[in-house]
């Protein structure tokens, strides 16, 4: 078997002089973007699953044994035996890669009996940098508007929670208020997840021109958002905001020590205490900014959807005028008509047509007066303006979106046309073929 090797990606290099101030080079991801990267995800999955049942890695002829049962459980035998045995498969390379990039931690097992010293002793295991990216990046790329769905009374148990964490906190039951603000924190998480999931949706889908898929996932997004919470959001959010105003004199340094000293254990280190109660502390801040003000979460989530109907509707008329795609056949046709206009006067006059812009005429009528040319702007009587135009002057189309021009009829003429004559011709040529060896009077 050959043994193949990764050349696409960088290698460590020289220190870089804003690395010194700002995060550097980080090659624990350069698996996702490796030609091998489907191998490697697979080999990366594998040490993942072993860890939900050991925790002292997995041996060589492990990940031998293991590769292979993993792909089996989503592809048939034929195709994992293909895989396993084509040549740009080779689990050393993989694995030496793999912990080159810091993916993966290999050592040497102990040494027990005789047979240890006949066998491949090397060890492996993920770690934690790549465990946590892995998971992330599988949780984001499996996350769409459906994973929202657990969270479609959040902010009503919100509120709920809210209520009871006022009042153990009021009664000075830190045991019971730690444990309802856990359950707020995870809440608070959740509906944060599924926003930014949402206005990633929407930042793609407004992006560049309108196609089918993005005005699909427009629709999707504002369906989800609707019947999910959108409305929750609305009703509940009033009280959120009043609870938390209440609550906030209330929630000092002290409180939230002693709200994360009951989560914790008794003997818990003064330190850690601190960092929990910090942590609640910037939750809270958090929970607050998501609901209170008018720049809060929330309601900036519930008007970009708000101000997501017109240009949904506008560009799903776009698509139906244009049959589905985007189009720029109008403006090819005048360019090509201007370039191959005679001068330019009359290439202007092609554009003038097309686009509507015609220079201004003054019409010099003779006046019954001569004061009649003296009367300025300031005495002139007011000019009517109708309602509708208060209304509709604004905008800058009026009527139906001019529609391409629709050549199908023709198009199916010439392709009816071109078939019967390519028959016509077939037949002919059968005809001449069933004559072969007659003579040729005949």
């Amino acid at each position: 078997m050959v043994i193949t090797d990764d050349k696409e990606l960088p290698e460590p290099s020289r220190p870089d002089p804003w690395a010194g101030h700002l995060p550097g080079q980080e090659l624990v991801p350069a698996y996702l973007v490796s030609r091998f990267a489907a191998q490697y995800r697979v080999v990366v999955e594998t040490l993942l699953e072993a860890q939900d049942t050991t925790l002292i890695g997995m041996s060589y002829d492990e990940v031998v044994e293991r590769v292979p049962r993993h792909l089996a459980a989503r592809l048939g035998p034929a195709v994992v035996a293909e895989l396993v045995s084509a040549e740009s498969f080779h689990l050393d390379a993989r694995l030496d890669r793999l912990v080159k990039w810091g993916v993966v931690t290999r050592w040497q097992g102990q040494v027990r009996t005789g047979e240890d010293f006949l066998r491949r002793r090397d060890r492996y295991q993920i770690t934690p940098v790549a465990a946590r990216l892995h998971v992330s990046w599988m949780q984001e790329a499996a996350a769409d508007e459906g994973t929202a769905a657990d969270l479609t009374l959040a902010p009503r148990a919100i509120r709920d929670r809210l209520e009871m964490f006022a009042l153990t906190v009021r009664e000075r039951r830190y045991p019971s208020a730690a444990a309802e603000f856990q359950q707020i924190i995870a809440l608070h998480q959740g509906m944060a997840a599924a926003a930014r999931t949402w206005q990633r949706s929407l930042a793609h889908a407004l992006s560049g021109g309108p196609d089918p898929g993005k005005q699909e996932a427009l629709w999707r997004t504002l369906q989800s958002y609707i019947a999910m919470w959108g409305e929750q959001v609305d009703v509940h959010t009033p009280r959120i905001v009043f609870l938390v105003e209440e609550l906030a004199p209330l929630l000092g340094t002290a409180v939230w020590r002693a709200c994360a000293r009951a989560a914790l254990a008794e003997d818990a280190a003064e330190e850690l205490v601190d960092v929990q109660a910090l942590r609640w502390a910037r939750t809270w801040t958090a929970l607050s900014a998501w609901f209170s003000g008018a720049a809060g979460q929330a309601r900036r989530l519930r008007r970009q959807l708000r101000d997501l109907v017109a240009p949904w509707a506008g560009n799903a008329r776009i698509l139906m005028d244009t049959g589905g795609a985007v189009t720029r056949r109008a403006e090819l046709l005048l360019a090509r008509a201007v370039e191959r206009a005679p001068d330019e006067e009359t290439a202007w006059r092609m554009w003038d047509t097309a686009t509507g812009l015609f220079s201004a005429r003054h019409l010099l009528l003779p006046a019954d007066a001569a004061d009649d040319h003296t009367l300025s702007w300031a005495d002139a009587p007011a000019a009517p303006v109708t309602a509708r135009f208060r209304e509709q002057g604004a905008r800058a189309a009026v009527g139906r979106r001019a529609r391409v021009v629709d050549y199908s009829a023709g198009r199916s003429t010439a392709r009816r046309a071109r078939a019967a004559a390519v028959a016509a011709r077939a037949d002919a040529e059968a005809t001449l073929r069933s004559r072969s060896g007659t003579a040729f009077a005949d």
